[in-house]
């Protein structure tokens, strides 16, 4: 399984969410688990594991489009709260099949704002 698979990242969010409750320190203990299985410290911080549990909840459903656009784009775009203009970056950034530097320009930009 690629480290970069999106799919890996929301299955990681999801479980996240669905065990909250049920374990202590659970943010902790899924970095240090998938830290060690995948021998990748920096992609499984504590802050990354927040931000795939937040990828979750903002991307409940998966479906094929999500693997269209990389995991930098999605931090990006989790870093907007407005829902709407989450998912119109994000729809814009599929429809012109923007790398990160033309997701980031798009939202610098203020393109949501222009219409």
């Amino acid at each position: 399984m690629k480290l970069n698979n999106i799919y890996m990242i929301w299955k990681i969010g999801k479980n996240v969410y669905e065990n909250q409750y049920n374990y202590e320190n659970i943010i902790k203990k899924y970095s240090d688990y998938y830290s060690y299985l995948f021998g990748n410290s920096y992609m499984f911080t504590r802050e990354n594991i927040i931000l795939m549990k937040k990828f979750y909840l903002s991307f409940p459903i998966f479906y094929d489009r999500l693997e269209n656009i990389t995991w930098n784009q999605y931090k990006l775009l989790l870093s907007i709260s407005n829902k709407k203009e989450r998912m119109f970056y994000f729809n814009l950034s599929l429809l012109f099949n923007s790398d990160y530097y033309g997701t980031n320009t798009f939202i610098n930009n203020r393109y949501f704002y222009r219409i």
